[in-house]
């Protein structure tokens, strides 16, 4: 093998444990009890679909290559609707709009 063989073999192999880590940790790979193989290819399938959603979802947004930061995104926008949708308000959708365009580019500085 020559050394450019060598470094694709290693990067493909990198981002299929890649692939499988991050469905592990933040799309329920694990998390499925069903034994029948039709019931767990759907169960692989959603998380590896949901997985490839949240990194074209990361690459439209030009957003860092983290699944955390879009998992504690996408909470939060969840439990911001909850809490407008029990307090029966309604907010102005162009204004929230923007504000959540702006605020999706913020990332959390390290320390």
């Amino acid at each position: 093998m020559t050394g450019e063989e060598v470094l694709k073999t290693y990067r493909t192999r990198f981002q299929i444990e890649f692939c499988y880590r991050d469905s592990k940790q933040f799309t329920g790979l694990m998390d499925c009890q069903a034994r029948h193989k039709s019931q767990l290819d759907f169960a692989f399938n959603a998380s590896f679909a949901s997985l490839n959603a949240a990194k074209v979802f990361m690459k439209d947004n030009g957003m860092d290559n983290s699944m955390a930061k879009v998992k504690s995104l996408m909470f939060n926008a969840n439990y911001t609707k909850l809490i407008f949708d029990i307090s029966r308000c309604r907010p102005n959708r162009t204004l929230i709009s923007k504000i959540v365009k702006e605020l999706i580019g913020w990332q959390p500085k390290a320390a």
